[in-house]
């Protein structure tokens, strides 16, 4: 954490610093000075509205070029459509949108890849454990997610939040596709609910 915002969260009284480590031969076991949260600051963290997240799975269909950010890379039509609902959903700013990917897992817009073929639950994807730590790295291991996926996707995103919402359950894949509609085109609505 940038310590601009270590310097206001102390300020705030939502964290506090606390001791660390000192062995009598090298004296700090570490350099970082560690901070935990105070009582206010669970208070307030109790009260703070989770972060939204939307999931969208990669595709088979890829641009033809041996790396890419993720937005260029996948091209697939159930990934398009896909993406343009979460789009369509999050456009007023209240959810992140995320790839999750077979092989790299949770991936931003901007986060380059290679060139790869792999779908959910084949031998190599991503493990949940990779899956944890980098919803943890991005802020989002405790996210209401929505997967706008298939049920192997679902199932991959339900190992790190498996109280995740999957309004595609159950649906064929035309019905999938009619929901991806719905969302970005709403003038097309066909009475499936909205997540």
């Amino acid at each position: 954490m940038p310590v601009p915002e270590v310097r206001q969260l102390v300020e705030l009284g939502l964290v506090e610093a606390i001791a660390t480590g000192v062995d009598a031969r090298l004296g700090p076991l570490t350099r970082a000075p560690q901070y935990g949260i105070t009582g206010a600051g669970r208070s307030r963290a109790r009260r703070e509205p989770l972060p939204q997240v939307l999931l969208v799975p990669c595709s088979m269909g890829k641009a033809e070029v041996p790396a890419a950010p993720a937005a260029e890379m996948y091209v697939g039509p159930y990934h398009v459509a896909a993406r343009k609902a979460a789009a369509a959903a999050a456009a007023d700013g209240s959810a992140q949108v995320l790839t999750l990917s077979a092989k790299f897992g949770l991936l931003r817009d901007e986060d380059r890849i290679l060139h790869y073929d792999l779908r959910a639950g084949q031998s190599g994807t991503v493990s949940p454990h990779v899956l944890a730590r980098q919803a943890h790295f991005l802020g989002v291991s405790a996210a209401q997610v929505t997967v706008f996926a298939g049920r192997s996707y679902a199932d991959l995103a339900a190992t790190t939040w498996p109280a995740l919402e999957r309004p595609l359950k159950g649906l064929g894949i035309g019905q999938q596709l009619a929901f991806f509609a719905d969302l970005y085109r709403p003038s097309r609505r066909s009475g499936i609910p909205r997540p």
